[in-house]
């Protein structure tokens, strides 16, 4: 494998394993192709803005099941006389 074909495989990798799908990974290769860095880097930070409000929206599904699970605790801990 050459040198560019190996930089390639690499690249595709490291975008799919940031979540990026195959549209988005064809395009960050155009604009490497095209030497367009800051088209490259905007694209890059959309895919991150995009996993960090997921990470967001998660982390608040998270802090309404522990209220929930601190709810029903506390009912099961009154169910038995316990404080």
């Amino acid at each position: 494998m050459t040198e560019p074909d190996r930089k390639t495989v690499l690249l595709l990798r490291n975008l799919k394993d940031a979540g990026c799908n195959a549209a988005m990974a064809e395009q960050f290769l155009a604009y490497e192709r095209e030497k367009k860095n800051q088209a490259q880097r905007r694209l890059l930070l959309r895919q991150r803005d995009s996993l960090l409000r997921a990470v967001h929206e998660n982390q608040e599904r998270i802090d309404c099941l522990d209220f929930l699970l601190y709810s029903v605790e506390q009912q099961i801990k009154s169910s038995k006389g316990e404080k």
